[in-house]
């Protein structure tokens, strides 16, 4: 029995691609090597065919990268692996990790949020994601779902605050005031995990090979 929501489903993933088509068009003038993928198995098809054989990749502290599988078959491909979401690592391993990230080959990561002409914008608790996208690895591969895509700056630095900052708190059972919240309070205290904020205007000078793909699916926070 076909659903009653078909129709409208098919108008969402037009508008999918009609808003994607903008963003992509756009993320291209400043810069980038940007695409679309209808479904987030698609686009990891695309970003393992852009990972070389022998290629070292560190993955940024992404929910997008890891429910995709990608980590599991990169480590079956044989690479060697900076991921610092390693349960049980010390501390001093785990800035280890997160700096051999910023000398990768290949660096994967998510976004927070992307505008519609084109501006990456992120905010880091650490720094070191937002860090290796803008110099170090060789090759950057960004996946962003078309819940990620905003407006403009503003609506993207309060998507960032009020959805996946909550979020990425309370998945991480930090008692934060915002994953107690549900949204920002615009707090100032000594656990803030909104420490770094980046505006990626255009692919950064030293980061040529900078590919994005956006997924005509939600992904991540």
């Amino acid at each position: 029995m076909a659903t009653i929501f078909t129709d409208f489903d098919q108008s969402i993933i037009w508008r999918h691609e009609q808003v994607a088509a903008r963003v992509i068009e756009a993320l291209k003038k400043r810069g980038f090597h940007a695409s679309y993928c209808k479904t987030a198995l698609d686009a990891r098809e695309q970003v393992l065919n852009l990972i070389p054989s022998g290629a070292t990749v560190g993955i940024g502290g992404s929910v997008t990268i890891r429910k995709m599988g990608l980590i599991e078959e990169i480590k079956n491909r044989g690479h060697e692996i900076f991921d610092h979401w390693i349960p049980g690592i010390s501390q001093e391993e785990d800035l280890a990790i997160r700096r051999r990230q910023l000398t990768c080959d290949v660096f994967l990561t998510g976004c927070n949020a992307i505008t519609l002409d084109g501006r990456l914008i992120n905010i880091d608790f650490t720094g070191n994601r937002v860090a290796a996208m803008i110099f170090g690895p060789k090759k950057t591969i960004l996946v962003a779902g078309i819940n990620k895509i905003v407006r403009d700056v503003e609506a993207g630095l309060r998507r960032i605050k009020d959805v996946a900052t909550p979020l990425n708190s309370h998945r991480r059972q930090w008692g934060k005031a915002c994953a107690v919240a549900g949204h920002c309070v615009e707090c100032n205290l000594p656990d803030k995990s909104c420490r770094v904020t980046t505006i990626i205007e255009m692919c950064p000078k030293g980061n040529p090979e900078f590919y994005i793909f956006l997924v005509g699916e939600e992904c991540g926070y």
